[in-house]
């Protein structure tokens, strides 16, 4: 019998939503440069798997809360 490869799973835009405000407090933070901020923001609006979209914001902490 075959075996099926599972793909992963896809984003949706409030998933991508979520990394744009972990990115935008990142850099409102100094923790992103103004460059880094623009390229990882437009990498995660063209984001298709979750995975993909993970990368973007792995080594940055999450946002504080207000």
């Amino acid at each position: 019998m075959a075996r099926r490869h599972s793909s992963p799973t896809r984003v949706r835009d409030s998933d991508r939503a979520h990394a744009r405000t972990h990115l935008d407090a990142a850099h409102a933070d100094g923790r992103l440069t103004e460059e880094e901020w623009h390229d990882l923001v437009a990498r995660a609006e063209t984001a298709t798997t979750l995975p993909e979209l993970a990368s973007l914001v792995r080594d940055l902490r999450p946002p504080a809360e207000a």
